[in-house]
């Protein structure tokens, strides 16, 4: 688990650093659209969170402080 929970972090590093590339809108045939990278790196981030909460580790915020409300619902620790 925990090994998984480093790779979903280095994924996420990766496509943020493909949107900050690339930015957050594409040109296509269609318009603009947003960058397929941002909505993915939302569901590493719901996957990482539920990897951390599993092992008992505290998510981290944006400034690298420890979240003291942990993830919500049946992902909660304890509960179920």
């Amino acid at each position: 688990m925990l090994e998984q929970a480093c790779r979903t972090f280095d994924r996420i590093v990766q496509l943020d650093r493909a949107v900050s590339e690339g930015g957050s809108m594409l040109a296509s045939s269609q318009g603009s659209r947003v960058h397929p990278a941002v909505a993915e790196a939302r569901q590493q981030r719901l996957a990482l969170t539920r990897l951390l909460v599993s092992l008992g580790i505290p998510a981290l915020t944006e400034d690298g402080a420890a979240n003291s409300r942990g993830a919500r619902g049946f992902y909660v620790k304890g509960r179920g």
